[in-house]
């Protein structure tokens, strides 16, 4: 059995340098066509954190990209656009993004003892 490598903890705000080289690796396949490299990036886990319209884009490239009869000329655009915001959000400097909340004091009755508590009224009819 293999020993695990410990990694990184996730970070919710910016995306980490594994998953920005796994998107340069996809982009850089698309652009050369290549179809088997695509493939191979597809089937892995991270890309589960692509988004369906890039997903989508990515399977159109791999099924129909460079055939025999008709280049194909188009780009890989939402794949491009989605990399480019990615390494935005990778350099943005850090940013306290909740603002603090001040909670007060909640008034709270004091607890009701069992001898207290009222007791159900019994009809009989």
């Amino acid at each position: 059995m293999r020993a695990q490598t410990p990694s990184e903890p996730m970070d919710w705000e910016r995306p980490s340098d594994r998953f920005l080289a796994y998107l340069e690796r996809l982009s850089e396949a698309c652009i050369a066509r290549d179809r088997d490299v695509i493939d191979k990036l597809m089937r892995m886990r991270l890309s589960s954190h692509v988004p369906r319209a890039v997903l989508d884009e990515l399977e159109f490239f791999r099924r129909g990209g460079g055939g025999t009869r008709t280049p194909n000329l188009r780009a890989p655009m939402k794949l491009m656009r989605y990399v480019h915001k990615m390494k935005q959000l990778a350099a943005a400097p850090a940013e306290k993004t909740q603002l603090p909340l001040e909670l007060r004091e909640r008034e709270v009755a004091a607890p009701v003892s069992p001898t207290q508590r009222r007791t159900p009224r019994r009809t009989d009819a």
